[in-house]
């Protein structure tokens, strides 16, 4: 059963018989009808077990953005907008709560979708069971080295060859990740900014075993 509400969100799954709801947070740029077949197709792998939630970013100059993209300065510093993230954090948190119930309740996406994501658990009312992190970053690292993610389960998938989040990004995302999360399941290949088969298999498998 898939659904379009007015506000452009797509459903995929029976909310009354899944076992979870996965709310899934699309990249920069795209939108969420990108993610409706394969997420149509985790469903089916996963014998329809979610309920899946897929949102449309808001428009910022043109292109559907989250939050805003980080500038980088004349001397190549860059500047993140952390009251930016916080604002698609408030959108993250209403739209569980609109959506979630009793369920238990699983985030991810792909690129800034993933960005958003990693960071939204860190906030204390999040009460997210798991987070999928595809081809992402972890934003605004600083403003997080205080805050923990007890109980967190986190599958993240990166590619080394990835030109538009680099795998330095990736490494220095993990390195943080690793101080605050003892379960996180790294999935790391020789391919770009896309979702391959493997990491599709991957995370069916990991999914099936989480829920």
């Amino acid at each position: 059963m898939i659904q379009l509400n007015g506000k452009n969100i797509i459903t995929i799954g029976d909310k009354a018989t899944a076992s979870a709801i996965l709310f899934w947070f699309h990249g920069y740029g795209a939108n969420n009808w990108s993610f409706e077949p394969s997420m149509k197709m985790l469903n089916l792998l996963l014998d329809d077990s979610l309920f899946i939630v897929i949102p449309n970013a808001p428009e910022r100059d043109g292109k559907r953005s989250w939050y805003p993209l980080p500038k980088i300065g004349a001397d190549k510093s860059i500047s993140e907008d952390y009251a930016g993230l916080q604002d698609a954090h408030k959108m993250v948190r209403s739209l569980i709560e609109e959506y979630s119930d009793n369920h238990e309740i699983i985030i991810g996406g792909f690129s800034q979708g993933a960005a958003l994501s990693l960071s939204y658990q860190f906030e204390k009312s999040s009460k997210i069971k798991a987070c999928i992190a595809l081809s992402g970053y972890m934003p605004n690292i600083d403003n997080y080295k205080n805050k923990s993610v007890e109980g967190a389960k986190i599958f993240i998938a990166h590619g080394k060859s990835d030109n538009v989040i680099t795998f330095e990004s990736y490494k220095k995302t993990i390195n943080f990740l690793d101080s605050k999360c003892d379960d996180i399941h790294k999935c790391v290949g020789d391919f770009g900014h896309t979702i391959t088969k493997e990491v599709t298999t991957e995370m069916t498998d990991w999914i099936s075993k989480l829920i």
